[in-house]
């Protein structure tokens, strides 16, 4: 595949490497700034640079498209002019992305005759489930699941980075975790010491699941490879690991190959932002928080839509019957100007019942897979 890169975050660094030293694989037009450039210049990666991100992504040597924008706003922007040209995006997630930019993310796909791929850390684990988007454990086998974590630098944005990681290795797992208790220790001058995070399933779900639990520690040295602990009901352990990265143009390649599954990976990363924003529920309410996925789909938001018309839709009705009965008794109008009221009246409530006739067309989620 012939790959370009926009933006300036770091995190696409490993994944370049891989395309720069891949036979199969090339590097084109790039536009970079930042750290990105600087990586950049000190490996002296030999790349074409071109002055604007749409100069770079519009260009007829390239057919999928980096993005690691900082700004989410610029890195949905750049993914819509590429998914526009026809080409497929791996895109680089922001630091201050949310679940609402995964949503974008995913009405882009649906959209797009290309693919849409999330870099995201699963994408480099072994013996990942590709047209599932995960390992696809057994439950029943499984007692716990571990991921240990090392941060180098201890501020805020980098350690809410170190959770998305992690989350999306124990995510990985295949389990729907719909719980999250988050226990941070700081210093008394507010130096972050530890985080632990577990995750569990909801006290009402059909069925339980192994707990899973994240610790982050601060770290003087670079961290290692990261890896998943699934730990068996006999006691035995299973560790799951990083691939080579070498591996990771190859894997994309399949992906874009192979564009029904990215949907898949889509939710996937859906999933991991919300139980990152239930990470900082729980720490800002010092309780468990419960998770409450929402895949985004059409449906989904014409079904809230509809419900929030419906809401004001009854409100007028209740109160214009009692403007109407109050107009009637207090003025002489004639007959044809109570007849016009009473249309009215009734109108809204008509227009939103034939609207209900729309909810077959509206797309779910497996609709494109």
């Amino acid at each position: 595949m012939r790959f370009c890169v926009v933006g300036e975050l770091p995190e696409a660094s490993e994944l370049l490497r891989a395309v720069h030293d891949s036979a199969e694989h090339s590097l084109s037009a790039c536009a970079v700034a930042g750290e990105l450039q600087q990586w950049l210049i000190r490996s002296q990666t030999g790349i074409r640079l071109v002055p604007t991100s749409e100069e770079a992504i519009l260009s007829a040597d390239v057919d999928t498209v980096i993005v690691a924008v900082r700004d989410s706003d610029d890195s949905l922007r750049c993914v819509r002019t590429a998914t526009l040209a026809e080409k497929h995006v791996v895109v680089v997630p922001p630091p201050n992305c949310s679940p609402a930019y995964s949503f974008e993310l995913h009405l882009i796909l649906d959209e797009s005759t290309t693919a849409v791929i999330p870099l995201t850390h699963r994408l480099g684990l072994n013996r990942l489930a590709w047209e599932k988007a995960d390992l696809s454990l057994d439950a029943q086998t499984t007692q716990q699941l571990t991921t240990d974590l090392e941060v180098t630098d201890t501020s805020a944005a980098e350690v809410r980075k170190a959770i998305r990681m992690g989350l999306d290795l124990l995510h990985a797992s295949g389990f729907r975790y719909s719980q999250v208790t988050a226990l941070q220790a700081q210093s008394p001058d507010e130096r972050f010491l530890s985080m632990l995070i577990t995750l569990n399933a909801s006290a009402i779900a059909d069925s339980s699941l192994p707990p899973a639990t994240l610790t982050l520690k601060p770290s003087q040295q670079s961290a290692g490879p990261f890896k998943i602990q699934q730990i068996l009901a006999n006691g035995d352990r299973v560790d799951f690991e990083r691939t080579d990265p070498a591996v990771l143009p190859d894997r994309i390649q399949w992906l874009c190959q192979n564009k029904q599954v990215a949907s898949r990976w889509m939710e996937a990363f859906s999933a991991t932002l919300e139980l990152a924003d239930a990470v900082e529920k729980s720490l800002r309410r010092k309780r468990t928080v419960d998770v409450h996925f929402d895949s985004g789909s059409e449906r989904g938001v014409f079904k809230s839509q509809m419900t929030a018309i419906g809401c004001g839709v009854l409100t007028f009705m209740m109160f214009g019957m009692v403007a109407y009965l109050i107009l009637a008794q207090l003025m002489d109008l004639p007959t044809w100007a109570l007849h016009l009221a009473r249309a009215l009246w009734i109108a809204p409530l008509v227009i939103f019942l034939l609207a209900q006739a729309l909810l077959p067309l509206t797309r779910s989620r497996s609709s494109r897979v």
